[in-house]
């Protein structure tokens, strides 16, 4: 493997074995600036493999789909047969559509209306489990070609549908409805709210700064009716206590927490040096896969 392709958090359980994964999930977690994969024993209900890679040339689409395809290629695992391969695209194409109103014939049309302008995309869409929702994203034509080049047994779904999921199934019966979940990416953050179990809220926002971060989480705090002071806010992906819109958040909200690791599953001891928080969607997306 070339120091390119070489990831730089791997995490093997030494119950592993590369040989027989036939009966083990792989979810793999990609956007323009990396990838992420756990591989899950079911028969243990445990995690036991991690590893995540940078993407270096992201400067656009076709330059990040060829070093993600130098990538799968190099892995001694990406390349394994697997009971089920579930696939996470992180991206801002996205639209949400109420299943009575959703026609899969149309769904060009849902993401033309609010996403226009994209090219050379293949369009897909999630039925969000447990709640009367379907969301309509988009993915890089390239990267879903070299994805599909994996094998026939692979789900490729909407990092945002799975966030939704998580929460929807984790969190059911155990939040107020002062209560907001977020989840940090590169440059753009998914902020989620249910009331009574129903989603009510989603929205993904780019940011440029810490002030655009803020002023967009404000914004939609405050259009809903809250008091920014008032309300608990759950915080997953990449964010960190000394990052820089951290002082922010402790500044305006007025209590706030990074989401806990899911105690329901178990997970390998090399984990351990793992930040739960960071990958909280990707460990957990398989429930509802």
């Amino acid at each position: 493997m070339n120091d390119k392709a070489g990831p730089y958090i791997s995490l093997r359980d030494k119950s592993f074995i590369n040989s027989d994964t036939k009966d083990y999930i792989l979810t793999m977690q990609i956007n323009l600036h990396g990838l992420s994969f756990s591989v899950f024993n079911k028969e243990k209900n445990k995690h036991v493999v991690f590893e995540t890679y940078s993407i270096k040339n992201n400067d656009d689409e076709t330059s990040a789909s060829k070093e993600l395809k130098e990538i799968l290629k190099s892995s001694d695992l990406l390349n394994n047969q697997y009971f089920k391969t579930v696939v996470l695209y992180q991206d801002r194409i996205t639209t949400l559509v109420p299943s009575e109103l959703f026609d899969a014939k149309n769904k060009e049309i849902y993401l033309n209306f609010n996403q226009p302008g994209k090219s050379n995309r293949k369009v897909l869409f999630d039925k969000i489990k447990n709640l009367d929702i379907v969301n309509v994203f988009s993915i890089p034509q390239t990267i879903f070609e070299t994805l599909t080049g994996l094998g026939d047994n692979i789900l490729i779904k909407s990092f945002s549908s799975s966030f939704i999921e998580c929460i929807s199934v984790n969190f059911k019966n155990k939040i107020t409805e002062n209560t907001f979940f977020i989840n940090v990416n590169n440059n753009d953050f998914d902020i989620v709210k249910f009331n009574n179990n129903k989603l009510v809220f989603h929205n993904i926002f780019n940011f440029n700064t810490k002030e655009d971060f803020i002023y967009f989480l404000l914004a939609s705090i405050e259009q809903l009716g809250f008091n920014p002071a008032d309300i608990e806010l759950i915080m997953s992906g990449n964010i960190e206590k000394t990052g820089k819109i951290f002082p922010l958040i402790e500044r305006y909200i007025g209590s706030y927490r990074f989401i806990e690791k899911n105690e329901n599953i178990g997970y390998s001891y090399t984990f351990d040096e793992l930040r739960f928080h960071q990958y909280y969607v990707l460990l957990n997306a398989f429930q509802c896969a």
